[in-house]
Parts: C-alpha cells; structure tokens; sequence
C-alpha cells in the first residue's frame, strides 16, 4: 500500500516538474522574441530619422503659413476693424494671464505665491 502511495506522489511530482520547465522554457522565449523585435538596423533608423525631419519640417510650413495668412487678414481690413481686433488681442492676453494665474495659485506652490 505504502509502494502504491510513493508511486501516484512521484508521477505527480515528475508531471508536475516537466510541466513547469516547458512554461518556463516558453517565457524565455517569448522574452528573447520580444527583445529581438525591439532592435533595428542602421537603415530603419536613418529612414525614421528622415521621416521625423519631415513631418518637422512640415508642421514648420504650416505654422508660417498660418502666421502669413493671420498677418494678411489683418490688413486688409479697415482701421477701424483693424483697431477693434489690436484690442481683442489685448483682452485675450489679459484673459489668458488672469487665467493661468488663477490656476497656479491653486497649487501649492502658488497659494504661497500669491497670498
């Protein structure tokens, strides 16, 4: 009886460990996959490199143009009008300074600042 104990305990603990070692076998290398698929060659870096440049390059465009069509609405408006949007400008500044103000002085920081 004693044999027929020692013997299901030992096919249980033999599963067991050969079960274990193939999932710990299966992790490494999905680890090692992983890490392989991280690494790139000197060409995917040189062409990720040029492709940033350009989308900078881009974004750079777009703001001047964005500047040049502001600066040419402006003028071609009459003085008046012209007048009107100089103070518009003024206010929102005034507006977006109270505002940041308002919400530094929230934080720590701040509520020492402005007392």
């Amino acid at each position: 009886m004693k044999h027929l104990v020692f013997r299901k305990l030992s096919i249980f603990f033999l599963v067991f460990s050969l079960g274990t070692g193939i999932c710990s076998a299966v992790t490494v290398v999905e680890a090692s996959a992983s890490g392989i698929s991280m690494m790139q060659t000197r060409k995917v870096k040189k062409a990720q490199k040029k492709a940033d440049a350009k989308k900078k390059q881009q974004k750079e465009a777009i703001k001047a143009g964005s500047i040049e069509a502001q600066k040419r609405s402006f003028e071609i408006q009459s003085p008046d009008v012209q007048e009107r949007m100089k103070q518009n400008q003024k206010d929102t500044a005034a507006r977006d300074k109270a505002k940041r103000k308002s919400s530094k002085a929230r934080t720590k920081r701040g509520a020492k600042k402005y007392k």
